[in-house]
Order: C-alpha cells, then structure tokens, then sequence
C-alpha cells in the first residue's frame, strides 16, 4: 500500500512540475475554469487512441484514465498509450484535452484509492498560449490542495483552492507562422470566424415529430450523411455523434460500425420540442401510454423502456419517476438488449 500511495503521490507531483515546465515563468498567468476555448467536435475514446476524426485542427479530445491499477496492471496500460497520446496532439495548431485520473491498488477495492482528478488543458500556437485546470482533486481518498503538493509553483497557488483551480500562460507556447495563417483564415476560437467575424458556434435548434428520424436523422442514414447535413457534431465517439440543442439536451445518433459508412441504428434525444404524436420529454408516462396502446414496459440494463413497434421502426420512451425521460427510435428488429447497450453508450 504505500509502495502504491508513493507512485500516486509521484504521478500528482509530477503533474503539477510540468503544468509549471510548460508555463515558465510568472509572467502573463492569468485565471483557467478549464473550459473548451474552441469550436470543436470533443472526441470521446476512452481509454484508447482510436480517434474519429484524427486529422481535425483544432483537436479535441477527452479521455478516461481511471483505471491506472496495480493488481491488474491498469497503470501500465494507460502508460503504454501515453505515447501515442501526445503524438496526436505535438502536430496541431489548437489543442484542447479532458481527462479523468483515478489510481487504485486494486479497483475491486475502493478504499485503495491512491489519487483522483479531472483535468482540462489547452494549447493554441497562433497566439502562443496554453493552460491547465484540475478539479475533485483527491490523495488517498482526501480531498487535497493541490498547492500543498511538494514543488507546486508558489504564483500558481492565488488561482488553486479546494481541490480545483487552473492557470493559463501567454508567451511560452512556441508560436507557429503556419497556424498563424491558420487562424487568420478562420478564427477556431468559440464564437469565431473567418478573420475573426464572430460567426456563432452555438447549439441546433431543437423541435419536430418523431417518426423514422429526428431532428434531421434518419435512421439508416450514414455517418457521413449525418455530418453533411447536420455539420460537426457536439461530441462525437467511435459510434455516436451528438449535438447539443438550445435550451438544453442533445440529440444523438448510434452507429452500426465505425467509419463514414456506419449507418444509424438508434436515433434518441432529451429535448423537450420534438415529440412523437404529442409525447415528448416531461410528458406522463400514463399519457404516453394512451397515446400508444399496447406498449411494452420492460428494463434493460437498468433502463426502464416503454417500447412500440411502428411500421419501419421501434419508437421508445425511457422513463423514470412516471415521466419521460427521452425519446428514441431505433432499427426495427434491432435486439432490445443491443438498443439498451447503445443508449448507455451514447456521449453524455
């Protein structure tokens, strides 16, 4: 146990000595809340490397490394994809990273935990900054301060305080004359534009029936098709695309395959202005089930299902505490067991 505390302890310090590598000096620190700077498609991957669209600038990613364990080798796992990680990022103009840390002597055993954070970092090479966030910062099940970390940079400590805090840091990011011309073609910044016209990078409106696609989906259609017509999704995986909605939720769509070529099996949002004869999002479930007679209420993997077969595909309603909770349609004949898979699997 504590040959295992000090490789967490290590792996913590070490994080803080090159957050303070990268920004040099004191010079131009200001406040980070560990916000994407960028419009971008966030890549989910998980614990891998395989990247959906690997050639897009600015670069967007998000990871999950809480399994860096001892008993089952996690941590020399996670190590072994370090590489290819930052080979992914060293080409691109803009860079922007979340990830989330956990290490354990053995998972099977919570109380092992050995440290634990969520991290955000950036970097943009047309205006030579970069920056760092962290937050749940914990050691050994405690939640830290991070200032309290042996060789924690003494400027940084004003913008850390219970667990969280970021810095960012201009003038020590190499900038490059080509990215430069980059973002003088097209401001890759939120909000931007060509030469910086501030063209809105903002969410899709929202509304519509539910039938054989929603919002614009289809189902069937190909990935590529998807991205056409709809634009650059909000987060994308391997499987999905999802798009964030004005006034909040999302609309998503799950693959057969990955690739351009992938067709969509399940369409679902939690918007509330498409609805599917009336039922949407916030509905009765009581009134969803005078609507559509005959539906079956079932659970899959902890998902509680209304299900109803419609010419040409299965309409479904999740739901929780008698209300609607999202809308879905998924490829008829589709197992209910695979729909459920995909739903849980869908970006958040």
């Amino acid at each position: 146990m504590r040959r295992a505390a000090g490789t967490g302890l290590l792996t913590v310090v070490l994080l803080f000595i090159s957050l303070h590598a990268a920004l040099a000096d004191d010079q131009g620190v200001t406040g980070y809340d560990g916000k994407n700077p960028f419009a971008c498609t966030l890549q989910q991957v998980g614990q891998g490397t395989n990247f959906p669209e690997p050639n897009a600038d600015p670069f967007c990613v998000e990871y999950d490394k809480r399994h860096q364990n001892i008993d089952k080798l996690g941590v020399v796992d996670f190590l072994s994809k370090e590489p290819a990680r930052f080979a992914a990022a060293s080409s691109k103009c803009f860079y922007f990273q979340r990830d989330h840390w956990r290490g354990y002597v053995s998972e099977s055993q919570p109380s092992t935990q050995t440290y634990a954070w969520d991290g955000s970092y950036f970097f943009d090479k047309a205006r030579g900054i970069g920056g760092a966030y962290v937050e749940n910062f914990s050691f050994a099940g405690e939640t830290g301060d991070p200032t309290q970390l042996p060789g924690f940079p003494d400027q940084y400590k004003p913008y850390f305080s219970k667990g969280r805090g970021g810095v960012q840091k201009s003038g020590d990011v190499t900038v490059d004359p080509n990215c430069v011309k980059k973002f003088q073609r097209h401001d890759p910044r939120a909000g931007g534009g060509p030469g910086g016209a501030g063209v809105s990078h903002g969410c899709r409106v929202p509304g519509g029936r539910v039938g054989h696609g929603i919002g614009g989906i289809r189902l069937g259609a190909r990935r590529s098709g998807v991205r056409h017509a709809l634009g650059a999704p909000t987060v994308e995986s391997l499987r999905f695309v999802s798009y964030c909605m004005t006034g909040g939720g999302r609309l998503a769509a799950g693959f057969g395959k990955a690739g351009a070529s992938g067709r969509a099996l399940l369409v679902m949002t939690n918007s509330t202005p498409f609805d599917a004869r009336g039922i949407h999002v916030g509905s009765k479930v009581a009134d969803a089930k005078k609507r559509f007679p005959y539906t079956r209420a079932l659970t899959r993997r902890g998902i509680r299902l209304l299900v109803k077969g419609r010419h040409g595909y299965t309409l479904l309603f999740g739901i929780a505490h008698g209300r609607v909770r999202f809308v879905a349609i998924s490829k008829p004949g589709l197992p209910l067991a695979r729909v459920a898979k995909l739903i849980r699997a869908a970006p958040r």
